[in-house]
C-alpha cells in the first residue's frame, strides 16, 4: 500500500473504501469466530446427540421385534406406541423437540429458527424435569441444554429396552 493510498480514520470520507488496516476489522473478526464456534458447538451437540438417541431407538424397537428402518420421527412414533411405562409422554416432547432443532440445522434454517428451537426445547425438557432439577436445566448453556436433552433421553430408552429384553426372555 503506498502512502498516497494510506489515510486515517479521521481522514477517511464516507463512501471511501475500507483500508485493510481498519481496526473494526479484527473486532468483528474476532465477534464472526466466536459467533460461528458457538454455533458449531451446537451443531456438534445436536448430531452427537441425536446419533445417541436415535441408536437406543433402533435397539429399543429391534428388541420390540417392530420395523425400524424409517426416519428418526418414524421410529419415534413406533417407540412411543409401544407404551412403555418409562418412557412418558414428556420425554417424547423431549425428543421430538431435539428432532425438531436437528432438523432445523440440517436444513440450513436461519439462526431466528434455530433459537426459537433451542428455546422449544428447553421448554419440553423443563416439563419431563422435576421441579428439583429445573434450576439447573434453567442454568445451562445452549450446549450443555442439548447434550443432556439428548442423552438422557437416550438413557432412558436404553433402560427401558434392558427391562423389555428382561421381560422377553421370561416369555415362553
Amino acid at each position: 500500500m503506498t502512502e498516497a493510498n494510506h489515510t486515517t480514520d479521521a481522514a477517511r470520507q464516507p463512501g471511501e473504501a475500507m483500508q485493510a488496516d481498519d481496526p473494526r476489522l479484527e473486532q468483528v473478526h474476532k465477534e464472526i469466530l466466536a459467533r460461528r464456534e458457538k454455533y458449531e458447538e451446537c451443531i456438534v451437540a445436536v448430531l452427537k446427540g441425536h446419533l445417541a438417541a436415535e441408536q437406543a431407538l433402533n435397539d429399543l424397537l429391534r428388541v420390540a421385534r417392530r420395523r425400524w428402518k424409517r426416519p428418526f420421527a418414524g421410529k419415534i412414533d413406533v417407540a412411543e406406541k409401544l407404551f412403555l411405562p418409562d418412557l412418558t409422554t414428556e420425554l417424547w416432547a423431549v425428543l421430538k423437540a431435539g428432532n425438531n432443532l436437528r432438523n432445523a440445522i440440517a436444513h440450513g434454517h436461519k439462526q431466528g429458527t434455530i433459537t426459537q428451537r433451542i428455546a422449544d426445547l428447553r421448554r419440553a425438557l423443563l416439563a419431563w424435569a422435576s421441579p428439583s432439577q429445573r434450576p439447573g436445566i434453567e442454568a445451562m448453556t445452549d450446549v450443555q441444554l442439548i447434550s443432556t436433552a439428548f442423552f438422557q433421553t437416550a438413557s432412558h430408552i436404553v433402560v427401558a429396552t434392558i427391562k423389555l429384553e428382561e421381560q422377553n426372555k421370561k416369555k415362553p
